[in-house]
C-alpha cells in the first residue's frame, strides 16, 4: 500500500514509534534530564491497548506498515504482550519491533514473539560491568547479556544492540563491539549522542562523530559497506571481512538523515510529534475512538514537518536547531 501521508517536502511516512510509557528500570544519564531522579517516574501512560489498537490501524489505513514500540522501558507495561497482539493485528502493519534495555526480556521473549513480535533493538552502552553499571546508575549487565541471548532463541532476530558512543565514557570499548560482529549475527548499531532537554551543558562533553568508528573497524579488518536495513532507515551498515554481524551507524548530527526521514513519534500521553528536533506536537488523545478524526490528526502532523533544506550540516550547528521540550525517555528515542 502506498503512504497516504506525504510530507510538503515529497516525504512519504511509513515508519511509527509508539510509545507505551515513560517509565524505566535504568536511568542513563543521557535520557533524561537529572541523573539522581528516581529512576520510575511517577506518570502513568494514559493509552490503553484499545487505543493503541486503534492508533495502529489508522497508521495502517494511512499506509504505514512499520511500527516500533518504544519507551521509557515498554516491558515495564503489565499489559505489553496484549499491546503487541493489538498491534500486530492491525491491517497494513507488516513489521512490529520494540526497543529495550533488556532487563526483563529473558522472562518475556517467548510470550512477545508468540503475540506477533518480530525483532528488538536492544540499548547496550558499554560490556564492562561497572561502566554499564555507572551509565546506567544501577543496571546488570548480566541481564542484558541475558536478554540478549533469549532473544535470539526466542526468533526475534535480527537483534539489534544500540551503542549511544559517549566521548571519555565508552569510547575505549569500541573495538570490543565492533569484535562482536564477527561469529555473532548481531547488528552493532553506534548511535550519535543527542541533544536532549536537560543535556544542553554536557552535550560538547561527550559527542564524538562516528568517523572513529570506521577508524577502528579498518584496523580489525577491512569493511564493506551494505545496503540499508529493510523498510528504509537511519543506519548506515557496513561489515568486516569476513564476519558473521553488521555494523551501524546512525549519525543525527555530523551526517543527518532529514531528507529521507520517514516517520513519526507518537508519546505515552498520546501526542504524535512530526520531528525529533522540534517542539511541535499533535494531540491525538481527544480524537480517540473516532477514525476519521484521528486520521485528521495525522495528517496535520504533516504541515509540521519541517524543511530538510534548512538543517544544518554540522554537529554544532545542528545542536543549535534543536527545540524540543522533553526528555528522551518522554519522546520514544
Amino acid at each position: 500500500m502506498a503512504s497516504k501521508l506525504v510530507d510538503r517536502y515529497g516525504r512519504a511516512i511509513t515508519y511509527l514509534r509508539l510509545s507505551v510509557t515513560d517509565k524505566c528500570n535504568l536511568n542513563c544519564f543521557y535520557c533524561r534530564s537529572d541523573p539522581s531522579k528516581c529512576a520510575v517516574e511517577p506518570s502513568e501512560a494514559r493509552l490503553s491497548v484499545e487505543h493503541y489498537r486503534q492508533i495502529s490501524e489508522v497508521a495502517g489505513a494511512l499506509g504505514i506498515s512499520r511500527i516500533r514500540l518504544t519507551g521509557g522501558e515498554p516491558l515495564l507495561r503489565t499489559d505489553i504482550v496484549k499491546i503487541v497482539e493489538a498491534v500486530a493485528g492491525a491491517k497494513g502493519i507488516r513489521d512490529l519491533s520494540l526497543t529495550t534495555n533488556g532487563m526483563l526480556l529473558d522472562r518475556m521473549a517467548e510470550d512477545l514473539a508468540a503475540a506477533g513480535l518480530k525483532r528488538v533493538n536492544i540499548s547496550l552502552d558499554s560490556l564492562d560491568e561497572e561502566n554499564f553499571r555507572q551509565i546506567t546508575k544501577g543496571g546488570c549487565l548480566e541481564s542484558a547479556l541475558t536478554g540478549i541471548e533469549s532473544a535470539l532463541k526466542a526468533g526475534l532476530v535480527p537483534v539489534k544492540l544500540n551503542v549511544v558512543l559517549l566521548k571519555g565514557i565508552n569510547d575505549h570499548e569500541i573495538e570490543k563491539f565492533l569484535r562482536l560482529t564477527l561469529d555473532q549475527d548481531l547488528h552493532v548499531r553506534f548511535i550519535e549522542y543527542m541533544p536532549t532537554t536537560g543535556q544542553e551543558g554536557k552535550w560538547a562533553d561527550y559527542f564524538l562523530d562516528l568517523a572513529r568508528v570506521m577508524e577502528i573497524g579498518a584496523s580489525i579488518a577491512p569493511l564493506k559497506q551494505l545496503k540499508g536495513e529493510h523498510g528504509g532507515g537511519p543506519a548506515r551498515y557496513y561489515s568486516l571481512e569476513g564476519a558473521v554481524g553488521k555494523i551501524g551507524l546512525i549519525s543525527p548530527l555530523s551526517r543527518h538523515f532529514c531528507a529521507q526521514c520517514n516517520r513519526l513519534r507518537v508519546t505515552a500521553d498520546g501526542k504524535l510529534k512530526p520531528c525529533l528536533f522540534s517542539e511541535d506536537e499533535v494531540d491525538l488523545y481527544p480524537a480517540l475512538g473516532n477514525v476519521q478524526a484521528l486520521k485528521i490528526k495525522f495528517k496535520e502532523a504533516m504541515s509540521l514537518r519541517a524543511d530538510p533544506c534548512i538543517v544544518a550540516s554540522t554537529p554544532e550547528e545542528r545542536r543549535g536547531q534543536f527545540r524540543g521540550k522533553r526528555f528522551m525517555s518522554q519522546i520514544g528515542g
